[in-house]
């Protein structure tokens, strides 16, 4: 026999025709048939395949665009004289989809309701909607309308077909976390440090098929610089700023003039101008949150607060500041101090890579350079994605 032809063994010969049998055989007709509504697709709060509280059912008969990868973009580049072009790096474009279904009502009187829910949902031009899809793991993009939508009733009951054309400008579906009003998951990584002892390293895994971008938040206190690192990737952010601790300083004394309030605390306080203090057990008129204003001095702060005059008098209370934290954004590359993002693109080197999550685990890396027993975090939000 020849040596490059294997014998034919009869058992697993037969083995692989009982699978291929197996695979190519239709399924049964399901026992119970029927519609089943599982709630599974949404437009915002617009919840399809559903009996909504009218008895109207809201039918989704398909999601063209979702299923499959979006168109992708390679430009085309002439070698010259050569044959063929260049190697050149593309892109994916935005998604376009087309969601069509059908709205029943259980009479023409809810017809119109349901006609003006469903535009309501609709109407994405100043604003959009996450588009949801109850996968496992549920996935998500954000849209937009891409055309008018076609709204038509086509029986005397009010039976409304309709078909909606959304564009997502980010073409990736996000693996969407029921447990957080903005779909993300979360890993916590404290800074390196020798006591307590602490690796600064953590595994962010993205379960999908694509690379996704991150926000990386860290708070203080932080001597700096700072590495965050994606050591998979070898990617690389250098913070350059320090970030303040907490604070929770003693009140001793109070007074209100001109709508200004003026507070005294029992050691230094650390306060900044435009920082967010929460002042607490002085009296209703003083209690509250409120915004720093002016320059502080190291044991006084003032705020605005309209209310009648009071006499500078001795006071108990606490007041408080949460740690500084810096919020990193890859996705659109912006960078927010304390909620504000003037002057916080500052506080990060020139030069970044703007870090992205690779398709399975990434191995994360935090060290405060200046602080060997730093106390500061970074924490990871993220959405695994798939690009088809």
């Amino acid at each position: 026999m020849s040596p490059y032809v294997n014998p034919v063994n009869s058992h697993d010969q037969a083995v692989e025709n009982k699978k291929v049998n197996v695979a190519l055989t239709p399924l049964p007709a399901p026992y119970i048939t029927g519609m089943k509504l599982q709630a599974d697709i949404a437009l915002g709060d617009l919840i399809l395949n559903t009996i909504d509280a009218n008895n109207v059912i809201w039918v989704c008969t398909d999601v063209k665009g979702w299923w499959t990868p979006p168109d992708p973009d390679i430009p085309q580049l002439s070698r010259g004289l050569g044959d063929g072009d260049y190697d050149v790096r593309g892109r994916w474009q935005a998604r376009q989809i087309e969601l069509s279904g059908s709205i029943l009502p259980p009479s023409p009187s809810y017809s119109s309701v349901a006609r003006d829910t469903l535009i309501r949902a609709c109407s994405l031009v100043y604003t959009g909607a996450w588009l949801k899809t109850n996968e496992n793991p549920p996935r998500a993009s954000y849209v937009r309308l891409s055309g008018k939508p076609n709204i038509e009733t086509v029986n005397a009951r009010g039976r409304i077909d309709f078909s909606i054309g959304l564009r997502a400008p980010d073409p990736v579906k996000y693996k969407w976390n029921e447990s957080d009003p903005d779909g993300y998951e979360s890993v916590t990584i404290p800074s390196k440090s020798t006591s307590p002892v602490h690796t600064g390293a953590g595994t962010v895994n993205n379960v999908g098929n694509t690379p996704v971008t991150a926000i990386f938040d860290i708070t203080g206190p932080l001597t700096g610089p700072a590495t965050i690192q994606n050591t998979t990737t070898d990617e690389l952010i250098l913070v350059i700023d320090s970030l303040r601790a907490g604070v929770n300083a003693t009140v001793i004394s109070k007074a209100l003039t001109s709508n200004v309030a003026t507070i005294t605390t029992l050691t230094s306080h650390g306060l900044s101008i435009d920082d967010e203090v929460t002042i607490a057990g002085v009296d209703s008129t003083f209690n509250g949150i409120y915004i720093v204003t002016g320059t502080p001095a190291s044991n006084t702060f003032t705020y605005d607060k309209v209310a009648s005059n009071v006499a500078s008098t001795g006071s108990g209370g606490t007041v408080v500041r949460d740690p500084d934290h810096l919020e990193i954004d890859t996705y659109d590359h912006s960078v927010a101090f304390n909620g504000l993002t003037y002057g916080a693109r500052s506080k990060i080197d020139t030069l970044v890579d703007w870090i992205k999550l690779n398709p399975g685990n990434n191995s994360i890396s935090f060290v405060d350079e200046g602080n060997a027993n730093s106390t500061a975090s970074l924490t990871v939000y993220y959405r695994s994605g798939w690009i088809g």
